[in-house]
């Protein structure tokens, strides 16, 4: 079980980095996803600067539970925009399924941080 939470921590993690990186080479990408009332170049640095760190703090093992307990948190800020996103008559990504499914997806990146944390 150990070895598993470990796993899922690399993984999540190197999800965060790549997702981090990719606010920054492709912003485009994630402007549509961007509530209107927040400034959208500000929030994408910031919330690729924030996966960036949580994502290299879950190697570092002094900080691993609290990166991973970031991720817990960061995704649920994030799952709010995914709704937002889903009840949109045009979903930034796709169609009105696949806005639900990321929905689904969301709440399993909410749970798996918080899984991988409770490491014995």
């Amino acid at each position: 079980m150990k070895l598993t939470k470990r796993i899922i921590g690399i993984i999540l993690a190197l999800l965060l980095l790549v997702s981090g990186i990719a606010h920054f080479i492709i912003p485009e990408f994630y402007f549509p996803l961007i509530p209107d009332f927040l400034p959208k170049s500000v929030a994408n640095i910031f919330a690729g600067g924030v996966e960036i760190l949580l994502g290299i703090g879950v190697f570092i093992p002094s900080f691993r539970k609290h990166a991973l307990l970031g991720i817990f948190i960061l995704m649920i800020i994030f799952l709010p925009i995914h709704i937002l996103d889903a009840l949109k008559e045009n979903p930034a990504i796709g169609t009105k399924a696949v806005a639900f499914t990321r929905i689904a997806i969301q709440l399993v990146l909410i749970y798996l941080p918080w899984f991988a944390r409770k490491l014995d």
